[in-house]
């Protein structure tokens, strides 16, 4: 509920009434009672999305009438969840807390304390407990997830049908690829329950198909995965129109709460981001494809220049040129210099991008200032300042360099550009733009208070006792 100046007739008694639904904003109640008697009613024309569906992007969503930004779209506790998979990780069994150092009295599991009320709850670990004992599965923490979702075949049968409904991509998941290897890995650690339940272990390969693409990766609790009736539709976009966060709700279960984070009018698809937003064009295809089993055609995909960014640009050594692909939707498309005739094939590039990463890899575990100093010279002697690479070397080697250095100044201003065209509304990139912001109002000349109170409002999302919810406490202590 919500209240305001706005007055409206109560949908049950008609009322003169100031309090209206919180989702919609479009309906009034006099009391919350009332609200509650008419929802069987009002939950349809309440909802803010509907779902579509075609054969290019399955089942999705779109926005049933326009939205502002900040309009809730969704908010769902997960049908399952559980440890994130591909991940030997310790986390709690009853829980997902990563101060995993007791265990269970029942089956002897991983437990944050053999007190832990997730252990005997039947929604958590309580029904899966008996079952690992019996079997005396040895303790392996990304097993649980698809566990859990055998499980619903019985438990209830309704979640077990949403669930199914959901994409899985079994065409893309034979014999011979990563993901049949894994799913093959997992299937002998489960061996003896499935040996009980033929049609789980008929299952158990679309059972992980469904998770791989599905699955969204909670925090809090950090390190455990969920999968989403409604949530699990977004489709992605590289820039996408919404943001998501998670919260425990009283069965222990980490909902989502899905809002827009721009202006979406009726008809719009709703989207998400399914990869890193710092990763250049080629990266974030190729992990797509991998994972997700689809190729990204994004404004920002089919763009050489990703948006003016230049995140996966090389530069030519005839001096003026940048090297961009001639079509960045094409994985074989030549790359050409756009002040002289040079070109290079896809290949040389991958090739020459891949060796410069390994480099980054090495450098970033240093951490030495003058190693990264270094690095990056080399580094913008082949690549645009505005790479993917040279971002990743000049976001550490900024917070290293003191304030009176030029150059800080000059790479805070990069990353702060860059992340503002590619995570416009700050929902995938805040701690990263936050931190280029506070050592941007270290250095001379800056206006500190703008930049700080910047930062600030950039991490008023972010999830309790997180590392950006770290950085918001001392930037409010700095604002003092």
């Amino acid at each position: 509920m919500g209240s305001d100046n706005v007055e409206g007739a109560c949908a049950i008694c008609e009322k003169l009434a100031t309090l209206r639904c919180s989702n919609c904003k479009a309906q009034f109640y006099c009391t919350k009672q009332h609200q509650k008697d008419d929802w069987s009613r009002h939950k349809t024309a309440c909802r803010s999305w509907e779902i579509r569906e075609n054969r290019e992007l399955g089942r999705h969503l779109l926005a049933a009438r326009d939205l502002d930004a900040g309009d809730l779209v969704v908010c769902e506790p997960p049908l399952v969840w559980g440890p994130v998979p591909h991940s030997l990780e310790r986390v709690c069994v009853g829980c997902g807390s990563r101060q995993a150092h007791g265990r269970c009295p029942g089956c002897t599991w991983p437990a944050c304390s053999p007190r832990c009320l997730g252990l005997t709850d039947h929604d958590r670990h309580g029904t899966e407990c008996a079952i690992l004992a019996k079997c005396r599965i040895l303790p392996r923490c990304d097993l649980l997830l698809p566990l859990r979702f055998l499980l619903l075949r019985r438990r209830s049968p309704k979640r077990w049908a949403l669930l199914e409904a959901l994409q899985c991509h079994d065409d893309s998941r034979g014999p011979g690829t990563e993901a049949h290897d894994e799913m093959l890995s997992l299937r002998e650690h489960l061996a003896p329950f499935l040996a009980m339940d033929q049609a789980a272990a008929d299952a158990f390969p679309r059972v992980c198909g469904l998770i791989d693409v599905n699955a969204l990766e909670t925090n809090p609790p950090e390190g455990s995965a969920a999968l989403y009736e409604t949530a699990c539709l977004l489709e992605h976009n590289c820039i996408a129109n919404t943001r998501h966060s998670f919260s425990i709700d009283v069965k222990g279960r980490p909902c989502i709460t899905v809002r827009t984070v721009t202006a979406v009018r009726k008809g719009e698809h709703l989207s998400t981001i399914y990869t890193h937003a710092l990763w250049a064009t080629r990266s974030r295809r190729e992990h797509l494809l991998a994972t997700k089993y689809f190729s990204c055609r994004c404004q920002r995909c089919a763009d050489p220049t990703e948006l003016g960014t230049y995140l996966g640009t090389l530069v030519c050594p005839c001096g003026p040129g940048l090297v961009l692909p001639r079509d960045p939707l094409d994985s074989e498309t030549e790359w050409f210099c756009n002040a002289c005739p040079g070109v290079l094939t896809s290949m040389e590039v991958m090739q020459l991008t891949e060796r410069l990463g390994e480099e980054v890899e090495g450098a970033m575990e240093l951490a030495s200032r003058h190693a990264l100093a270094d690095l990056l010279s080399r580094l913008q002697v082949l690549l645009h300042p505005g790479h993917q690479h040279c971002l990743t070397v000049g976001h550490s080697l900024m917070q290293l360099l003191p304030p009176e250095e030029p150059q800080k100044a000059e790479i805070c201003r990069r990353v702060i550009q860059t992340t503002q065209v590619l995570d416009p509304y700050g929902s995938r990139l805040a701690l990263y733009t936050a931190v280029a912001l506070r050592e941007l109002s270290l250095c001379p000349g800056e206006d500190r208070l703008d930049l700080l109170c910047r930062a600030t409002k950039l991490l008023k999302f972010e999830p309790p006792n997180s590392p950006g919810e770290k950085l918001l406490r001392l930037l409010e202590a700095e604002l003092l």
